[in-house]
């Protein structure tokens, strides 16, 4: 039977509604410690110590390992794999990937001018928590936070930003019982293009929800299928995850049948058993890029270095952690603390962007402007400043798309467009843009006129300015509209 990610069928309930008594006796007697359930916590320790209180130099933008030390860290952690890629990267080891990106988005990790560092005040908070609260923190920056785009390249077109019904669905769809997947699963669903890519399965190991075993691959499959690297063959249930993956689906119906009622304007109904579970609004996150047998040819810095435009279309407001306390706290009563990351630094000096025209229906590049920008200004006001300077009128949509310092594809709208997050909800100084890193400006998706905003600098006294101001410029824009009749 074809395995699918896209919620349970009515036997697929029937079955957990079976063993919902046994589920619950078995989150009662579950006890959290330093290697149980799962290796996320020795794992976790392990990175951190590797890294360091002197950090790592690092050549990638996007703070990734380097590459000729993965093999070291391989060997250190619970789960070290074995891979035929000549050069492989970061994102080539799921074992290792996954866990860097719950630290990146849990902000234990960071980078920090050419190092990727331990943040104090993170790792701070960290060891303020229990080994519990440590272990529900990290199973929320899975469910909640972690994506592929924080490993740098472009994005994965399949995977899901909305992770938790997706792995709340997979682990549905799983038993006790080893779940064999065949080519086009392993391939297209599971691989590093995939909806769940091979590190999220790992975390899904290293935190004792599930057991997994790789897929080997012959020279002809790999032709037919394609797919590179670690690959998943089969997967099955650990008894602890049977019982969390219970508690996930039931939180998860009881969201969908709430959020229903309200789109009805009616309560929900009531025809089978539910947790009375407090509901909080899930809001979207939103990624792992393929490879080929031969990196040799890639140079370091690429993993971090994706094109802004391949950003996934998912951005904007997050859940927070603690949203599944009110889930497991009842089994888990040493749960009292819920993981905070510091505060974003709110920048408050002028921002100096580098404006290149990079792309439009005549061509692009050569053509910049440099532009001095208050930081209170939105990001709507930016694209308003950026258009005037290119002399484009403004009667077309347009979007912002960039990576933030923890690696989150970020992407804000033109507020007359249907979704958001809207630029106006977002100033420049609240953007989290690191130093050098850009944002991709497209506007109008007929013409498809293309910005590169490079923040150049950030000045340290406070800024006077009211409003953006360009401040150099090189080269005449392109008229808009050159073979208009009007």
């Amino acid at each position: 039977m074809r395995f699918y990610l896209y919620g349970l069928d009515p036997r697929q309930w029937k079955r957990w509604h079976s063993i919902a008594g046994q589920c619950q006796q078995l989150l009662t007697q579950q006890q959290i410690a330093e290697g149980n359930p799962g290796t996320i916590l020795t794992d976790v320790n392990t990175l951190l110590e590797f890294v360091g209180p002197a950090g790592i130099a690092t050549k990638s933008r996007n703070a990734s390992i380097p590459a000729d030390q993965l093999p070291e860290l391989n060997q250190r952690v619970s789960h070290p794999i074995e891979l035929t890629l000549k050069r492989a990267l970061l994102r080539d080891y799921p074992n290792l990937a996954g866990v860097f990106i719950l630290l990146r988005v849990m902000e234990l990790l960071k980078m920090k001018h050419s190092r990727l560092v331990v943040c104090p005040a993170a790792l701070e908070s960290w060891r303020r928590l229990n080994a519990t609260e440590q272990y529900f923190a990290l199973l929320e920056a899975l469910l909640f936070h972690a994506q592929s785009s924080v490993l740098g390249g472009p994005r994965t077109t399949r995977e899901d930003p909305q992770a938790f019904e997706t792995i709340v669905s997979f682990l549905g769809q799983l038993s006790d019982r080893w779940r064999n997947f065949d080519h086009y699963e392993s391939v297209r669903l599971l691989g590093p293009q995939g909806e769940l890519p091979p590190w999220n399965l790992f975390v899904q190991q290293q935190l004792g929800l599930i057991e997994i075993r790789p897929r080997h691959f012959s020279e002809k499959e790999r032709r037919d299928w394609g797919g590179s690297g670690w690959l998943v063959g089969g997967a099955k249930l650990t008894p602890f995850g049977t019982a969390a993956a219970w508690a996930m689906l039931e939180f998860q119906k009881q969201k969908d049948e709430t959020e229903s009622a309200v789109d009805e304007g009616a309560a929900p109904l009531a025809d089978e058993p539910q947790l009375q579970f407090e509901v909080i609004p899930i809001l979207p996150t939103s990624d792992e890029t393929s490879n080929t047998d031969d990196d040799s040819s890639k140079p370091e810095w690429d993993e971090g270095e994706a094109e802004p435009e391949e950003l996934s279309e998912e951005s904007g407001a997050e859940a927070t952690f603690g949203i599944l306390q009110p889930v497991f706290q009842p089994y888990f009563p040493e749960w009292r603390i819920v993981y905070t990351r510091p505060d974003l630094e709110v920048r408050s000096g002028t921002h100096i962007f580098k404006v290149t025209l990079s792309g439009w229906r005549g061509g692009g590049g050569g053509i910049w402007r440099r532009i001095a920008v208050p930081p209170d200004a939105s990001l709507d006001t930016l694209a308003g400043a950026i258009l005037d300077a290119f002399k484009l009128g403004d009667d077309h949509l347009y979007d912002f798309r960039y990576r933030d310092q923890r690696g989150r594809s970020r992407v804000y709208h033109h507020p007359y467009t249907d979704e958001g997050p809207f630029t106006p909800e977002i100033t420049v100084g609240e953007t989290d843009l690191g130093l050098k890193d850009k944002m991709r400006l497209t506007f109008d998706y007929g013409d498809y006129w293309q910005f590169d905003v490079r923040l150049e600098k950030v000045e340290a006294e406070p800024c006077r300015l009211k409003q953006p101001k360009v401040i150099e410029s090189e080269g005449k824009a392109p008229e808009q509209y050159p073979n208009s009749e009007w």
